[in-house]
């Protein structure tokens, strides 16, 4: 096998994997560690590869704190700071960690927008997911049962457009889910008045 094609990581991965099946690694993974410094320079390199993405993270989940507890944007760089980062990786980070956050925060506030959005989506989606339902049924005469998942598609879609909020947020994904859930007996009653 040819193992000078493998990164560091994947290297450790078939050398720890081969310790741990046969007790001992083939003659070709042992020259291509040795080559690249030993299996502790090996394992030093894929220390060092997670470095940069680690601290990534720290800022990401430091700036989310502070912008949650409603930190200003310049107060957040300015209390930011890194040893590992250059000043522009910095804050190019701390920038997008920031639209994250906005993003997130506002996605799962509960406000007036999401009520109202809901509440209007939510009647509108009943209609509509009634409609298809009994249509469905009085063309066919049977009832399928992935038409309710459907409905809640369509739901979710008509109540996204008014609120621009995703299933993420409680209010959005229980309106889309009692949107549908109200169709379909809805859907089957005006059905039955339609056909008689």
């Amino acid at each position: 096998m040819n193992y000078r094609k493998y990164s560091d990581k994947d290297l450790l991965e078939s050398y720890s994997t081969a310790l741990d099946y046969s007790g001992n690694a083939n003659d070709e993974l042992l020259k291509e560690i040795d080559s690249r410094g030993g299996i502790d320079q090996v394992k030093k390199n894929v220390s060092q590869q997670n470095v940069i993405p680690n601290e990534i993270k720290r800022i990401n989940q430091l700036v989310f704190v502070l912008y949650k507890s409603g930190g200003d944007t310049n107060k957040i760089k300015s209390s930011v700071t890194s040893d590992i980062l250059t000043a522009d990786q910095l804050n190019n980070t701390i920038e997008k960690a920031i639209i994250a956050a906005d993003k997130y925060i506002k996605n799962h506030s509960i406000n007036a927008k999401t009520i109202l959005g809901s509440l209007i989506g939510m009647s509108v989606s009943v209609l509509v997911g009634a409609a298809i339902l009994c249509y469905t049924v009085m063309q066919t005469g049977n009832f399928y049962y992935a038409i309710p998942f459907g409905i809640f598609i369509i739901s979710y879609a008509i109540i996204w457009l008014l609120t621009k909020q995703n299933r993420n947020n409680v209010v959005v994904f229980i309106a889309s889910f009692a949107a549908a859930f109200i169709s379909v007996p809805l859907g089957l009653w005006i059905c039955n008045l339609v056909m008689q």
